[in-house]
């Protein structure tokens, strides 16, 4: 769940088990449908490895069963009693409050600042993968957080931004989604600005 996409190699990893094991594993998870192959990608000589991702069954079990479900209700009870606009400025303000419950010291390096980032985006069981480019940094969000379903797009991508906005103490832009990341967001921010 934390990595959002994974080849067995990665899980084995991550685990400290075997990639056997882990085969294994992948073989009876989607058995039960909680487990997809996202996409097959080459490695070098020999077959090509299979990148899992949970599917939407494998994401609610992971989770407490009635704590997702509540939220979810919660949240779209919400947005149709308020309207779009002040349930984008609930958004925003739950993403203040969420930084705030988490902001690193002012002075610590931007590098760290992100690593607190990446943690939070863990713990909202958001997977990130963070790209590395000349003079910027690029954070594709991997998986849907468990309220996700119900908001468009545009309105957790807002939140996503001022979470990141938040933490990092930078702007930073909201992009279209990386097609080659298979991102569900991505934002884009410059190393420059520490």
């Amino acid at each position: 769940m934390r990595l959002g996409l994974a080849g067995a190699s990665e899980l084995a990893r991550e685990l400290g088990i075997t990639q056997a094991r882990v085969r294994e594993h992948l073989r009876t998870l989607l058995r039960h449908g909680l487990v997809e192959v996202a996409f097959a990608r080459a490695g070098g000589p020999g077959p090509r490895e299979r990148v899992w991702r949970p599917t939407p069954k494998g994401r609610g079990s992971a989770r407490p069963h009635g704590a997702p479900s509540l939220l979810v209700l919660f949240m779209r009870a919400t947005r149709g009693r308020v309207g779009t606009e002040t349930f984008v400025e609930l958004l925003r303000e739950t993403a203040h409050l969420l930084a705030g419950e988490y902001h690193p010291a002012e002075e610590i390096p931007l590098r760290k600042r992100i690593t607190v980032l990446r943690g939070l985006l863990d713990d909202i069981a958001v997977a990130s993968r963070l790209e590395e480019i000349p003079r910027l940094y690029r954070l594709h969000l991997l998986s849907p957080s468990p309220w996700e379903p119900w908001i468009s797009p545009a309105e957790t991508g807002i939140f996503y931004r001022t979470l990141a906005e938040d933490l990092l103490g930078i702007r930073v832009e909201l992009m279209t989604p990386s097609a080659a990341h298979r991102a569900l967001h991505t934002l884009q921010f410059h190393k420059g600005l520490n």
